[in-house]
């Protein structure tokens, strides 16, 4: 099993969070925890999570996703994900959230600025 590691990218209002690895039952509260502690005490409007690098995801990982989007959602702000991996996409059309997970589509190549 392949672990998981998220970086993060912070500007005034906006973060990226790249994630590496397999989003599992094993590893979906660490990705909460970093995603959480990242929100928190923060004024970031617009989370754009990478998932280019996720060489598995599951449902667990796909709730903790859900339940960060909504979180940013009541704070008025707008959560998307960005380069999808096949594993992500796979996962995202098995669940019919493709289109509502990925606000800015399914993007390709450099995250662009905000």
């Amino acid at each position: 099993m392949e672990s998981l590691n998220v970086t993060m990218e912070t500007q005034p209002r906006r973060a990226v969070a790249h994630l590496r690895g397999e989003i599992d039952l094993a590893t979906a509260e660490l990705l909460k925890a970093s995603l959480d502690t990242m929100l928190e005490g923060r004024s970031v409007s617009v989370l754009e999570v990478d998932l280019s690098q996720v060489s598995f995801i599951d449902c667990s990982g796909l709730r903790v996703l859900m339940a960060v989007k909504r979180s940013l959602q009541r704070r008025g702000g707008t959560f998307s994900l960005a380069h999808l991996s096949p594993s992500a996409e796979r996962l995202l059309a098995a669940a019919g959230l493709d289109d509502h997970l990925t606000e800015r589509g399914r993007q390709r190549g450099p995250l662009a600025p905000a």
